[in-house]
């Protein structure tokens, strides 16, 4: 009996390992996501929106064939710990029509192999910044794909300094967005600062002030 039980685990553990993972680049946009009690509310300093859902179990996904990860770093005399962090961006909380995501990575070897596959499939980028002054890095790129209707926003940002078991140490972390194309801000008008008429003289010198893929624009130097 006692082998037989064991057996019975054995074929679950692999059932469970076997399950396919859901891949990032084939969620389609503009349907409702289908795992709605894997999210739970959040914010994204990069995505302006109001519906950005964090991942509460990231290893569910994978992204070009990699599989995310739940790693954690967290260097000596430091209090900050850095986790692989993966947001889902919909139209808002009530109806969850896929809009796109955001990923933090920190392993530079699978962000540099992602950077490779973007370049690949989405050629040259509207505007990319290239810095690198050892042990200091910061490659940005933003592409916006007509074929798609995405935009693709690539920061990979490489910070010395750090001490790891009595060694230097570098964080490297990158953040990737994948995106529908077409999508708007609204200003923040709680702020004092942002009068209509500032606004209004904003969308005069730029219509597309608002517009998700100029201010990702405008992020990068």
């Amino acid at each position: 009996m006692k082998i037989y039980l064991i057996l019975i685990g054995f074929f679950v553990l692999i059932s469970c390992n076997g399950q396919d993972k859901t891949a990032l680049e084939t969620i389609k946009y503009n349907h409702k996501v289908p795992f709605t009690n894997n999210l739970e509310k959040d914010f994204s300093i990069v995505v302006p929106l109001k519906g950005i859902y964090k991942v509460k179990d990231i290893t569910q996904f994978k992204l070009f064939g990699f599989d995310l990860k739940n790693e954690k770093i967290k260097f000596s005399d430091e209090e900050a710990e850095y986790q692989n962090l993966l947001n889902i961006v919909v139209d808002n909380y009530t109806t969850n029509q896929y809009y796109g995501f955001e990923l933090e990575l920190y392993d530079e070897n699978i962000s540099n192999k992602i950077l490779e596959l973007l370049k690949k499939k989405y050629g040259n980028p509207i505007k990319k910044y290239e810095y690198q002054k050892l042990p200091s890095k910061d490659f940005v790129y933003l592409w916006q794909n007509k074929a798609t209707s995405e935009v693709i926003y690539y920061n990979l940002y490489n910070e010395g300094g750090h001490q790891l078991k009595g060694k230097e140490a570098i964080l490297s972390e990158t953040k990737i967005v994948i995106i529908r194309d077409s999508l708007s801000a609204k200003p923040y008008t709680n702020d004092p600062r942002n009068t209509p008429e500032k606004i209004e003289n904003l969308l005069k010198e730029n219509p597309k002030a608002f517009d998700l893929a100029e201010i990702l624009k405008n992020q990068i130097p």
